[in-house]
């Protein structure tokens, strides 16, 4: 598979040797959209790479709600923290947002480079601090405001210069801010009915600013 179809893997910061063992261990998979390609409880088999696309990782409760445990972006990597901690089986499920290219190690292989190749060690060291940060973030918000105030408080910092905030959906803020898309859907309907907000065409606009600031603030 040529490099440059996926530059997202950065092949200058490894050394020859690395390049050369990807080059002749890492698969490549290409995902549909909604499909599933880790159930909770299977046999751990592999890591995987995003190369392209959005991954969610979720759980399901008794009854069949999904709960976003986090989206994993070009770039990440997810199914690490299992193979490290040498767990019987995945920890969650995983399925593609959105049409997605998967690299492939198999877990032995991961932790054959996590142990032999430093400059690998050093790329997941980036990974999980990164989602290290995503998770501290989230504790303060949980710890500190209510899930009205953190879906406010999310409008709020990703809106655009229109006031609008696009390319979101009500699973990637369900992930971002702690809560389910349920719960998302049913705070967006309550902001627009008091008139805080409007939802058009997959975009939110954001229609007071001073009040939806000042539910951050109480």
């Amino acid at each position: 598979m040529p490099d440059e179809k996926y530059p997202i893997i950065p092949r200058e910061r490894l050394s020859k040797e690395t390049n050369a063992f990807l080059d002749t261990h890492l698969n490549w998979r290409h995902i549909s959209k909604n499909e599933q390609f880790l159930w909770e409880g299977d046999a751990l088999e592999a890591v995987y790479w995003v190369l392209s696309g959005y991954i969610r990782i979720f759980h399901l409760s008794r009854d069949g709600r999904e709960q976003v445990l986090d989206i994993i972006r070009p770039g990440q990597l997810l199914n690490t923290v299992s193979v490290l901690q040498h767990e019987d089986g995945n920890h969650a499920h995983a399925a593609a947002m959105t049409a997605a290219e998967l690299g492939i190690l198999k877990a032995g292989d991961f932790i054959y480079l996590v142990e032999h190749f430093q400059d690998f060690s050093t790329l997941i060291l980036h990974d999980f601090a990164g989602k290290l940060a995503h998770l501290t973030a989230l504790v303060e918000q949980l710890s500190l405001f209510t899930t009205r105030q953190r879906l406010i408080r999310f409008l709020l910092v990703n809106k655009q210069a229109d006031q609008g905030i696009k390319g979101w959906t009500q699973e990637e803020i369900a992930a971002q801010i702690g809560t389910v898309r349920d719960v998302i859907s049913r705070l967006l309907g309550m902001l627009v009915r008091e008139g805080l907000i409007k939802v058009e065409r997959q975009r939110i606009m954001l229609v007071d600013l001073d009040r939806l600031q000042s539910e951050i603030e109480k």
